[in-house]
């Protein structure tokens, strides 16, 4: 089980950007991704922003690829969107990048040792809303395949089949904890040597109007008439007018391969997945614990045989919520202890928004890209950042730090904790 665990391929489509490059760019330029939401009618919701990409244009991404993937598999894909919802399709264009980053495109590889793993639930909310919808006024015209499309296990079956790759396929469900549930999966089943390597997706929540409305009940998302009217102000977290959390679009993939296959194709390596942990609350409120984040964040150090004091930064999911923002800090606090004086903290989401299921994938490559560069992204909207969170949070803009030990955090609805620790590539 010492077998070592590497990424080669890495691939996203969120509100900074579809490039891994000016993702990167645009979180070091303090850029914000929230706007009013434009593709969901949110007139009678008290809450009107988001990470809105409704427009995005899965066609052109799909042109853009096509000398690499030749004419005949672009052709293939594109018949295949004709039905396809807006998850699949984000999630099969992140899925082909990072297949084609790493390396694999047309690569002789056993296709029974590759497996899928996506991260998500609830995937296709918006098209299955459409569809009720559609089944009131005329069941008749519901779309042909909409049983087909409609359904999670179709994301996943869609990028085996583009990708033409055989082994386990299936998704984890975990809320915002699902893409590193995801990878966790991916991460033991090489360690066992059950497959060799694993395209892990971050697929996108397509949010509907009464996911939303939904949240709003429960004053978990920002409503704020201020912070509304001025979305690029409204994911706050750890500062004092922190109102809720902010629904967002987004995708990733990563392609996680065992060194030896790596090596053996002589793939670039972006850095080493050295663990990954679970666990839960025991309690299916939203109502984030510390006592059990703790526990979660000191397990994946002690699987991964690195003491806290070795781990210069922490890729946090603070979300923005009163109590969400709060009680993570009161884990790092009470695992790191003094040397949180030591470390980096910053906060993805307040530029990003909450791209849900995907986000542990979303940030991972974030705060990859960040690790690589020695050089962190602020944590925009601090404009008085909460006496209670007594570290540095990268309030003032960008900051260059050498980190060669990443944790990334990420804690969902239901209690549902999973932590990764990521180590900058070194042989």
């Amino acid at each position: 089980m010492s077998k070592r665990i590497v990424i080669t391929g890495m691939a996203t489509i969120n509100p900074l950007g579809d490039d891994v490059q000016q993702y990167y760019e645009n979180l070091l330029a303090g850029k914000s991704g929230v706007k009013k939401w434009e593709s969901l009618d949110l007139e009678n919701c008290e809450n009107k922003v988001g990470g809105d990409l409704g427009d995005y244009d899965t066609q052109a991404a799909l042109e853009r690829i096509k000398d690499g993937i030749g004419e005949a598999k672009f052709k293939r894909v594109r018949k295949l969107f004709r039905s396809a919802t807006f998850s699949s399709r984000t999630a099969v264009l992140t899925a082909q990048n990072a297949w084609l980053d790493a390396g694999l495109e047309g690569s002789d590889i056993d296709p029974y040792m590759t497996m899928v793993v996506v991260g998500g639930h609830n995937l296709n909310s918006k098209y299955i809303f459409k569809m009720s919808k559609q089944y009131q006024e005329e069941p008749e015209y519901l779309d042909p395949l909409s049983s087909v499309e409609a359904i999670d296990n179709n994301v996943p079956a869609l990028i085996s089949e583009v990708l033409q790759v055989n082994g386990p396929c299936y998704t984890v469900g975990g809320a915002c904890a699902s893409g590193n549930l995801a990878l966790r999966d991916a991460f033991r089943d090489i360690r066992s040597g059950e497959v060799e390597r694993a395209l892990v997706s971050g697929a996108a929540f397509d949010v509907s109007e009464p996911d939303i409305q939904a949240s709003v009940i429960i004053n978990s998302v920002v409503m704020d008439p201020e912070l509304n009217a001025n979305p690029e102000t409204a994911c706050r977290p750890f500062d004092m007018k922190r109102n809720g959390f902010v629904y967002s679009h987004g995708s990733a993939a990563l392609v996680v391969e065992s060194l030896e296959s790596a090596k053996a194709r002589g793939a670039k390596i972006y850095a080493e997945v050295l663990a990954v942990r679970a666990n839960a609350n025991a309690n299916h409120l939203p109502m984030p614990g510390s006592e059990h984040q703790a526990w979660v964040m000191r397990k994946v150090m002690e699987d991964a045989g690195i003491r806290p004091e070795q781990v210069e930064y922490a890729n946090c999911h603070a979300t923005g919520t009163p109590s969400g923002d709060i009680q993570e800090f009161a884990a790092l606090k009470s695992v790191f202890g003094d040397h949180i004086k030591n470390m980096k903290i910053n906060a993805p989401k307040s530029m990003l928004g909450h791209t849900c299921w995907a986000s542990p994938l979303v940030e991972t490559i974030g705060g990859i890209m960040q690790m690589n560069n020695n050089r962190l992204h602020p944590t925009i909207n601090v404009d008085e950042q909460d006496p209670e969170i007594d570290a540095d949070v990268c309030a003032d803009g960008p900051v260059d730090w050498e980190v060669n030990y990443m944790l990334k955090n990420s804690f969902g609805f239901g209690g549902l904790n999973c932590c990764s620790l990521i180590k900058k590539w070194e042989e």
